[in-house]
């Protein structure tokens, strides 16, 4: 059963707290309790979308894609929030007069962090991947574009390696020996030291579309889920959920794809107890109806499926991210309504047998990045409103999940 929280309630309590985003953000004169829960909203009514939260300094960082004063481009937007949802300060990297997007934020063991996102550069019209550290005062300690003059790459996410990082992203390059012509996406990897200079870069996929979402570092090598047009399960010409293991090098150990007969995709990726977390979108019919979907594999064996679970209703939803709690397992992503799309949230156990699913919203609200918060809640990030006309938009729940 759905638990939908009281929506015109939840109405109400977004109206209000835009109205504070927008003419008092520095207010913090606040009740003790109102850190546990709260709707916030930031940025314009043109497009920025929330794309990544986490813990920082008694509050939190959104990492987010911002469109610029004058409405032609968008930028990449470090946004430092207290402990009640409040705006303290906003770092924007700035390039070019192009389009840059926000990928995912790194917390580092220095006390800072790292942002990955893609650059726009002018003169090439291409895309370069773009690392930013910061360190634990948000002052930017370095910066590094990686790309080439002649392709566009794409920074996705980023992840700590054994020394330095891992970066998951695409690019367009011919590659000819998976036989990837030139304008279709692969899967790239690369591999930077700590001072974000490459150390080596390996392209995955084939002759069609793939793309990454997420990569993590293993014991041995690197895990990264994204979505494949060229392998397939049992139906080619469909995109389907793929998981690729590799040694440190980046070299592919092992290669599996997950779904069902039509388009499939693959956002995130977790360790799991012997196993690893995969969570995306099924589809049940050609073109629509998706299910939010959350599969385990075996860490030995990607070939094996230890469990799957697929969560929604007869319209559209989706999973994009997923953490690890004691008891299980907390996922994001947007659930469909009659009146629109709500934030999804589920809590399953470490079966994936389903405890609790709450939607929040049904105004165009869709989650993509969830983090445990200090005091045991949970808070998420992602975007409110249509397309084109979106904010950024903040949710802090409870331990329970409530609002």
């Amino acid at each position: 059963m759905i638990i939908f929280k009281t929506m015109n309630k939840l109405k109400y309590i977004l109206i209000i707290t835009l109205a504070i985003v927008i003419n008092s953000c520095s207010n913090t004169d606040l009740s003790s309790d109102q850190d546990k829960s709260f709707v916030k909203f930031f940025g314009s009514y043109n497009s920025d979308i929330g794309k990544d939260v986490k813990p920082f300094d008694d509050g939190y960082l959104i990492l987010a894609t911002v469109t610029s004063v004058n409405e032609a481009n968008t930028d990449i937007a470090l946004i430092k929030i207290d402990k009640f949802g409040n705006s303290l300060s906003v770092d924007t990297i700035k390039h070019s007069g192009g389009n840059n997007t926000a990928g995912k934020l790194l917390m580092t063991d220095d006390g800072g962090c790292l942002i990955t996102g893609s650059y726009t550069d002018t003169t090439t019209n291409n895309e370069d991947i773009l690392l930013v550290k910061f360190d634990a005062g948000m002052n930017q300690e370095w910066e590094s574009i990686i790309g080439s003059e002649d392709n566009s790459e794409q920074g996705v996410s980023v992840s700590k390696a054994t020394t330095g990082y891992i970066i998951a992203g695409n690019t367009n390059a011919e590659d000819p020996v998976n036989r990837n012509p030139k304008g279709k996406l692969d899967i790239l990897l690369v591999k930077v030291n700590d001072s974000g200079e490459v150390e080596w870069m390996k392209n995955h996929g084939g002759d069609k579309d793939d793309f990454a979402g997420e990569v993590i570092w293993i014991n041995g090598g690197y895990v990264v889920v994204g979505t494949t047009e060229t392998f397939y399960e049992t139906i080619p010409s469909a995109f389907n959920i793929i998981l690729i293991k590799t040694n440190n090098s980046g070299n592919e150990t092992d290669q599996m794809t997950y779904g069902g007969l039509f388009n499939d995709y693959g956002y995130s990726v977790i360790r799991c107890p012997e196993g690893y977390l995969i969570v995306g979108s099924v589809e049940n019919i050609p073109g629509g109806n998706t299910d939010a979907y959350v599969l385990k594999v075996d860490e030995n064996n990607i070939n094996t499926i230890v469990w799957n679970k697929s969560f929604g209703t007869t319209l559209n939803d989706k999973a994009f991210d997923v953490i690890k709690t004691q008891s299980g397992y907390m996922v994001v992503g947007e659930k469909e309504l009659t009146s629109g799309k709500a934030a999804y949230f589920i809590n399953m156990d470490f079966e994936g047998n389903l405890i609790y699913e709450n939607a929040w919203g049904g105004y165009g609200q869709s989650m993509y990045s969830i983090e445990q918060a200090s005091d045991g809640g949970y808070i998420m990030t992602g975007s409110s409103g249509v397309e084109e006309n979106e904010m950024i938009c903040l949710i802090k729940v409870n331990s329970d999940g409530e609002l």
